[in-house]
């Protein structure tokens, strides 16, 4: 029997995970992803990308501590950027189980080869295939746990986010929490919309989206306090893990939002 061909990484054109990485001072790039970066390292996008990632560790940490979730699942979980919400999650619940799963086959790997945990497990799929995450998530977590899903610094690169969202919500069942950031354009417009055109250029969709569009896509959830805000603002002291305050005041606005909610029991 003929032996499958081997999937081919291309490195010839920029990839979104390394682009990502580069934008967050990540090393895992090549010279053509950093070109493309390089402009934008201090645009409104980079610094509320960072930002996002910052929310995203003490999100995971204050549903692991105060909740009691030992199950998270990242939707888009690009390249591994220590600390990774999963070491979070493992630092805080020896019982911490861990799906990854991404559509980039450069992602899936990185993660299967870094991020190996006992009770990690990494799966390549596209979010759009909303029937497959949402069996690998059946397949892979304890029905009976606390459950949270993160989707943080990926609903942007999603055409129809809040279709796929909304997909997933209806089958998650009652508890799930989730952990939510999205880049918005309400804020530093044209900061953004020069980033995402030099993105665009490069061939990396980005889809920033208003306050509206994200309040509509988080309305099954009931969100804990603070609510919805810029990502540096919520909880910014719940966390003695995440070294890295905000660098902003809070008198700053970022070109973000994000929320911790949870689906009615």
């Amino acid at each position: 029997m003929t032996a499958p061909n081997p999937t081919v990484l291309d490195t010839s054109r920029p990839n979104t995970a390394r682009v990502c990485n580069a934008l967050l001072g990540g090393k895992d790039h090549y010279e053509l992803d950093h070109l493309i970066a390089k402009p934008l390292l201090d645009s409104q996008l980079a610094i509320a990308m960072a930002e996002a990632r910052r929310f995203a560790r003490r999100a995971v940490e204050y549903l692991s501590h105060t909740h009691q979730v030992t199950q998270v699942v990242e939707l888009g979980c690009g390249l591994p950027f220590y600390p990774d919400i999963g070491e979070i999650a493992n630092h805080a619940s020896d019982a911490a189980r861990i799906l990854y799963i991404d559509n980039d086959l450069l992602a899936t790997n990185h993660a299967q080869a870094l991020l190996t945990e006992p009770n990690n497990v990494v799966a390549k799929i596209d979010l759009t295939a909303t029937a497959a995450v949402l069996a690998e998530i059946t397949a892979v977590m304890d029905s009976t746990a606390p459950l949270a899903v993160c989707l943080s610094g990926t609903a942007e690169l999603l055409a129809d986010a809040p279709a796929v969202l909304d997909a997933l919500t209806r089958q998650l069942r009652p508890g799930t929490w989730i952990v939510f950031s999205h880049i918005t354009d309400d804020i530093a417009g044209d900061d953004i919309s020069g980033a995402v055109a030099a993105l665009g250029n490069a061939g990396i969709a980005f889809h920033p989206r208003d306050r509206d569009t994200i309040t509509a896509m988080l309305a099954p959830y009931r969100l804990v306090d603070p609510g919805l805000l810029a990502p540096h603002r919520w909880r910014p002291l719940m966390t003695d893990r995440d070294m890295l305050r905000p660098q902003h005041p809070d008198t700053w606005d970022l070109c973000a939002y994000a929320a911790v909610g949870q689906l009615p029991r």
